[in-house]
């Protein structure tokens, strides 16, 4: 017998919106709460899915931010008058006076 797809694979196929649809998911963490391993998407209820986007959208926040960050940074080292090889850091903190 052929090998089959896997279920992970075959989800992905039912609809082009799945096609980046994780192996796995990761739940927000609690101070205190034991670390969870994280559940296979194909196992998940309802429920966990939700807690799911909870926490992917936190860390999409969080890239975002610093996405940010290093674009302001990249300005301003240019506003400065750096090139290329020059240290962003370095020339902005010569402008800013520190």
């Amino acid at each position: 017998m052929p090998d089959q797809p896997d279920t992970i694979t075959r989800l992905r196929k039912v609809n082009y919106a799945l096609e980046d649809l994780p192996e796995t998911i990761a739940f927000p963490q609690r101070a205190g709460d034991e670390p969870r391993e994280p559940l296979p998407v194909v196992e998940a209820t309802v429920d966990e899915i939700a807690f799911a986007i909870v926490e992917a959208e936190r860390e999409s926040s969080a890239a975002y931010r610093r996405a940010d960050a290093l674009k302001r940074l990249y300005k301003l080292a240019r506003e400065a008058g750096c090139i290329g090889a020059d240290r962003a850091a370095t020339a902005v903190m010569k402008k800013e006076g520190q």
